[in-house]
């Protein structure tokens, strides 16, 4: 079997074959400056600024989800749980010795509020061509770039509910629309200035037919 793809550097077909890849085959792979961003990290989302024109509005934003991540981090529900989960000084375990907490586990207790103390990983560019590529860009865009597309089975329509016409990918195409897999998104647009919000974008539609990210 033999499979050709279009070298996107090159008006040449390259030949890759089902046993391997030709020698003599040229590819080129691009890469993702938003991929460090959006992969293999512990923050529950990603926070993506898309406006740059009030710099006063968002530092007064940014010190404000700082502290409320503090909050979150020192909470009181979490300081009882963890004073539950832990043994009383006195009170002897099943062996019949005092239970004692250990350096090793003051460590790991310490790095878990570290971890917990931080709720999304902001994205805010420094750099004026960076800035340029988030400036005032769609949710399906800021999906495109900080999530994987992937595509699911469209919600049932209701019984004499007719499909949507034209086809749209994101609501109904032949059966099947697009749905994006990663973290979390939120969104700080120039609306943010104002109300100092941020905008969840969903990631795919409800189980509603006729719904779309």
């Amino acid at each position: 079997m033999i499979l050709f793809t279009k070298d996107p550097r090159h008006s040449n077909i390259s030949q890759t074959t089902a046993g391997g890849t030709d020698n003599n085959a040229d590819f080129h792979m691009d890469s993702d400056p938003f991929d460090e961003a959006s992969t293999n990290r512990e923050e529950l989302g990603i926070l993506l600024r898309t406006d740059f024109s009030d710099e006063a509005a968002w530092l007064a934003f940014y010190s404000r989800l700082e502290e409320g991540e503090k909050e979150f981090a020192a909470s009181p529900l979490e300081e009882v749980t963890m004073m539950d989960d832990q043994p009383e000084p006195n009170e002897a375990n099943p062996n019949g010795t005092a239970a004692t907490t250990t350096a090793e586990d003051d460590s790991d207790e310490s790095d878990d509020e570290n971890s917990l103390s931080v709720i999304f990983h902001v994205v805010n560019p420094s750099l004026p061509q960076e800035r340029a590529l988030l400036t005032n860009i769609s949710n399906l865009a800021a999906l495109r770039l900080f999530n994987d597309v992937d595509v699911r089975q469209a919600p049932t329509p209701p019984p004499d509910t007719k499909r949507i016409r034209p086809p749209n990918r994101l609501v109904d195409s032949d059966g099947w629309q697009e749905v994006y897999v990663g973290k979390n998104l939120w969104i700080y647009d120039a609306k943010s200035n104002s109300d100092q919000c941020v905008r969840v974008v969903s990631q795919t539609s409800s189980d509603m037919y006729g719904t779309a990210t």
